[in-house]
């Protein structure tokens, strides 16, 4: 597999085989549509804190559930592997640039199960 860090555009890609390709942070912008309509003006800046304050209010409402906005709104679910990947960034920073690696216990997920140095 292959992970790639793109700055210019603030998003993480993943290859794998059995996976193909595909964005891990895809809620930071987001060029392709959610439910038919363009949403990438609401997941950066001002516009993504109002949607989180409406979607937090349907939830309290007990209109919608919080896996109602995974693909929608930037969830715990839909931006762990990017918090991952920043995560084991900093572990290297704060061990003077020793390598960490995504550990993976299931090579189906892109969702890693531990962080630890490389050997």
């Amino acid at each position: 597999g292959e992970v790639n860090v793109d700055q210019a555009h603030r998003g993480y890609t993943m290859a794998t085989d059995d996976g193909g390709f595909g964005q891990i942070n895809p809620l930071f912008w987001k060029p392709t549509p959610s439910n038919g309509r363009f949403s990438g003006q609401r997941t950066y800046g001002y516009i993504s804190f109002e949607a989180f304050i409406e979607a937090a209010s349907e939830v309290n409402a007990g209109n919608k559930s919080a896996v109602d906005y995974d693909h929608v709104l930037p969830t715990m679910s839909t931006t762990v592997a990017a918090t991952a990947i920043l995560e084991a960034g900093r572990k290297s920073l704060d061990a003077d640039g020793r390598s960490f690696d995504l550990v993976y216990s299931n090579p189906n997920t892109p969702v890693p199960s531990a962080i630890a140095p490389s050997k």
